[in-house]
């Protein structure tokens, strides 16, 4: 009986002196901002864009955080060829992430590994390439950092640059879609 009462106050301990290290902590939010494209063509044609990104996520220990997040609205339409065609192209993606964040009382920096599945639409109205519309989808990585200044306990104004290397081969030529984003937003902690 002694044992188990000196084992049980040893872990009555253990996870006072620990509890707030594995405190979790939800943070939701959403950043917009421009995007670019590493394709010398595809951005002479098509330009940067704007995009959204909300986000989930949880704290779970030491500053480390998963989460989940979603990029879309990048859709941009232009004039193509000899007889001045319209043509739109659209991406968007899902994320899963990991990041570390040093916490800090009005200022947060961060960083984050994610693993995202990005889907890219090309289409061009024309009667003449009706076979050459591009739908596809590919998985590639993305890592970026950012800064959360505490305007409240539990809201906060992010600002973020991500980089997301997309390259695709829709036929014979590969296109890099890929580009950094440069990005700012509000979100809120639980």
């Amino acid at each position: 009986m002694r044992a188990k009462t000196r084992k049980s106050i040893f872990l009555a301990l253990l996870l006072l002196a620990c509890g707030d290290l594995f405190a979790f902590e939800i943070s939701a939010g959403i950043l917009y901002g421009p995007r670019s494209v590493n394709d010398r063509e595809i951005k002479k044609t098509y330009g940067k864009g704007m995009v959204f990104s909300p986000y989930l996520s949880i704290g779970v220990m030491y500053g480390i955080f998963l989460g989940i997040g979603y990029e879309g609205g990048y859709s941009r339409t232009a004039s193509l060829g000899l007889y001045q065609e319209k043509g739109t192209l659209k991406m968007e993606g899902y994320e899963i992430f990991i990041g570390y964040q040093l916490k800090a009382k009005y200022v947060s920096p961060y960083i984050k590994l994610g693993y995202n599945y990005y889907t890219y639409r090309q289409t061009v109205e024309s009667p003449f390439l009706e076979i050459f519309k591009v739908d596809d989808h590919k998985s590639t990585v993305s890592f970026g950092g950012g800064l959360k200044t505490h305007l409240l306990k539990f809201l906060y104004l992010a600002f973020e640059a991500r980089y997301v290397p997309l390259k695709v081969k829709p036929y014979d030529i590969e296109v890099d879609l890929g580009g950094i984003r440069y990005l700012g937003g509000i979100g809120f902690t639980l």
